[in-house]
């Protein structure tokens, strides 16, 4: 349609001067920036709401502002008529809404500022992290002319500009980039223009067709792992969980904070426990958050909890969703936050669910508690969904269940001096805990047993599979062999960009870095790049050639194999669990994954091929983790009507831990850990912060690490030590040179004023990267 060239122009000039004499109005607005927060003063930004979005433009929604030189995205926090008398610096105008719905509510940003500040994190950061990123993408957005409008009249030479490139085009929806070319336009003018043909609906913003898909698309409906009729019955509680439902039933109904430690033994009901809560948080008109450790767990909790509950009322949320899944199923959570309405009662998934911005909280169930999948280690934010939970449900008035074997110490202790553990000592139906047996591998040496498997456990799985029963094996090693040598001259390959060797895969014929992902062909048959001797020597064994032997050693049995490496599809694991969960496959070889929560009836035998790995890295929850892994892979056996046998080989058959997993004796480890940390001021007597500074040039670091450590010397205090700065175990990683620093703080308060005066006094360096990590638990 051409448009009209007379323009009654002067009018149009005094309606805009006009709407520039309005009161201004500005927004308090946080940007996702790669920093990290020193003062609350860097913490926001103020932008002016231009007129033709002061109706538009609420805290909690998400806006395109000009920062520098790049346009950001930036979330609403608040909305002010005046900005401080003492601002100095230029006030820029935001440029239009990129999502306009409020995401979050008062709750949540007292909740998203707690986690910044505590996390010395970026409140932008943590607001991006709990959204999905494509509704930020609004590169692409298009508008259309509306086909109802007809008086162009009253257009500006530069509206009149803008509607002319619809009448010059065949296409009916146009993109910002096209709108804007071969113009003189500044952006800030332009948006002004755009949002003022918007405002009077003259331009129409296009819809995604994707974001308005409704259809439902969750795939572990259709390709659930295991049968409706396992496990679905719904038991009769027995004493003791009776008892831990009650008090926590009568925590929800008070509508005020609390968490409890549900502390049951592998196969104690837990999960059914966690159902009946649910049925009472909903009762109250409650919405829950059910996190676990690891997405592979999301089918099965999916299932019992469809069988149990509406199924248009669950969600599943955790990033190797689909986008149509990620967008159908945060629009659904926004549209109740928007109508008032609980449609959307359930969310499952892993660590990033307790950030969902779901309103009306009553209850978050923490399964498998004790997993260190719970700590976010990059990026930022780097937080604890253990922690971040029991924070956002104290704001929300919510309770907290923890549900776990082997509780994690600090949480344990936490929940003990609060009198709020409840213990599940025994397995449902009285079903009895596995038979453990320690075998010294020392003796299979002196029996000149070369094989992966010591006799006894050859021995038992053998009569498992006459029983057609089955059976679990773990190695905690990804590859064939850890990494392999020259017989003669001791060459060893390492990674180009880590201080790693190289793990050899077999089957892949490569050897491969299994923390930057480098790989290069290599077979036995090749030279050594040293001396050319063709001599080669395997050095330690890995699941790979775990696999080898036992299919040599059990030629008709049907074996799986599980790892990271096995698991790159998108639905591989879910076949794999569903092959072994139907009893089509008899053993089932993995590393820690086969550990998580599986519930597998039939299974009688469990092997732990080589406990010794657990033990030997720097650091003071070693222990702990092997105790809590060991732990959990035994309780995979005998938790049907069968019995169950569990073997854990080692060379170290005397320590104590090994004593306390063979007597299911979580108690007694606790309390000589406990005496341990208390000892060297470890967690929870403690807490540690760890400093990492990382940089691709070795002197910047070492240096740059140094003046860290001279910062953080000038603030004494009695409760505070500091140590390093080191090497890092991984003393490089992805090409980065890396040192680290640990800050022990016996209270929060001096870990806030130790941090508060570092930022004052820090300078950064744009040759090196520093690493705030708060409540570290890696420390490798």
């Amino acid at each position: 349609m051409p448009v009209v060239l007379t323009y009654k122009i002067m009018i149009e000039t005094t309606i805009n001067n006009r709407a520039e004499e309005k009161i201004s109005t500005f927004a308090r607005i946080v940007i996702d920036l790669p920093i990290t927060i020193s003062s609350e003063n860097y913490d926001y930004f103020y932008y002016k709401i231009p007129n033709e979005l002061l109706d538009k433009v609420k805290p909690g929604m998400i806006v395109k502002v000009p920062f520098g030189k790049q346009d950001l995205c930036g979330y609403v926090i608040g909305i002010e008529d005046n900005v401080p008398k003492d601002s100095t610096f230029t006030i820029k105008e935001i440029y239009e809404t990129i999502y306009e719905r409020e995401i979050w509510n008062k709750n949540y940003l007292a909740f998203a500022k707690w986690l910044s500040e505590y996390y010395l994190t970026n409140l932008g950061t943590v607001l991006s992290a709990s959204i999905i990123s494509q509704i930020l993408d609004n590169s692409t957005a298009e508008v259309e002319l509306n086909k109802d409008f007809k008086d162009f009249s009253l257009l500006s030479p530069d509206q009149a500009f803008i509607i002319d490139k619809f009448a010059n085009s065949k296409k009916k929806s146009l993109t910002y980039r096209h709108l804007i070319q071969d113009s003189k336009l500044t952006k800030q003018k332009f948006y002004h223009l755009i949002n003022q043909l918007k405002s009077k609906n003259i331009l129409l913003l296009k819809q995604k067709k994707l974001i308005k898909e409704k259809k439902e698309t969750i795939r572990f409906d259709s390709n659930i792992a295991i049968d409706k009729e396992i496990n679905i019955k719904e038991l009769v509680l027995n004493k003791d969980q009776e008892k831990a439902y009650k008090r926590v039933s009568e925590a929800i109904a008070l509508n005020k904070f609390d968490y409890f430690l549900l502390h049951g033994v592998t196969g104690s009901g837990k999960t059914e426990v966690y159902l009946r809560l649910i049925e009472e948080a909903l009762k109250k008109n409650k919405t829950v958050i059910y996190l676990v450790p690891e997405i592979y767990l999301v089918p099965q909790i999916y299932q019992r909890l469809i069988t149990k509950f509406d199924k248009s009322s669950v969600i599943i949320w955790h990033s190797t969703q689909t986008i149509k899944e990620r967008i159908n199923n945060f629009e659904k959570v926004i549209d109740d936050k928007i109508n008032g309405t609980t449609n959307i009662k359930i969310v499952l998934g892993a660590r990033s669910a307790c950030l969902i911005p779901l309103d009306n909280l009553g209850l978050v169930i923490i399964d498998e508690a004790h997993d260190g999948s719970y700590k976010q280690a990059s990026p930022a934010p780097r937080y604890d969904a253990i922690k971040a939970s029991l924070k956002r449900a104290e704001i929300e008035n919510a309770v907290v269940v923890m549900g776990t074997a082997t509780p994690n110490i600090t949480e344990y202790y936490g929940a003990n001096i609060r009198n709020n553990i409840l213990e599940l000592p025994t397995r449902i139906e009285n079903v009895p805990m596995p038979e453990i047996a320690i075998v010294d591998l020392k003796d299979e040496v002196k029996k000149q047993n070369r094989s992966i498997l010591s006799g006894i456990l050859k021995l038992k799985i053998s009569e498992a599979l006459e029983r057609k029963e089955q059976v679990v094996l773990l190695l905690n090693r990804r590859g064939y062999a850890s990494h392999i040598f020259c017989r003669a001259c001791g060459f060893i390959q390492f990674c180009n960009n880590c201080s790693v060797p190289l793990v050899f895969h077999k089957n892949l014929n490569e050897v491969i870095c299994h923390h930057c992902g480098y790989s290069k062909k290599f077979n036995t048959t090749m030279a050594c790049p040293e001396c050319r001797s063709p001599h080669f020597k395997y050095f330690g064994f890995g699941i790979e050639q775990l696999e080898e032997d036992v299919k040599n050693q059990f030629k008709e049995a049907k074996i799986l194999r599980i790892d990271s490496d096995k698991l790159k599809g998108k639905d591989k694991y879910i076949e794999l669990w569903k092959e072994f969960a139907s009893g089509e496959a008899d053993i089932l070889i993995g590393t820690q994954i086969v550990a998580k929560g599986l519930d597998l009836p039939s299974v009688t035998v469990v092997g732990v091929i080589f406990a010794d790995t657990m033990f030997n890295f720097p650091d003071y929850i070693s222990h702990e983790r092997a105790f809590q892994l060991l732990t959990q892979v035994s309780g995979r056996a005998g938790r049907g009507d069968k019995p169950g046998k569990v073997f854990i080989q080692t060379y170290q058959p005397e320590l104590p831990i090994f004593k306390y997993i063979k007597e299911h004796d979580y108690n007694t480890f606790y309390k000589a850990e406990l005496k341990e940390r208390e000892e060297f001021k470890y967690p929870p007597f403690a807490n540690i912060t760890r400093i990492i500074v990382q940089s691709l040039d070795e002197k910047e670091c070492i240096s740059h690490a140094h003046e860290v450590k001279e910062i953080l010397s000038t603030i004494n205090h009695e409760l505070l030590t500091i140590l390093g700065p080191a090497p890092c175990f991984f003393s490089k990683l992805h090409n980065k040179f890396r040192f680290h620093i640990l800050i022990k703080t016996e209270k929060e308060e001096v870990k806030k004023a130790l941090f508060e005066t570092f930022f004052q006094k820090y300078k950064k360096s744009a040759k090196v990267e520093l690493i705030v990590d708060i409540d570290s638990v890696n420390l490798l």
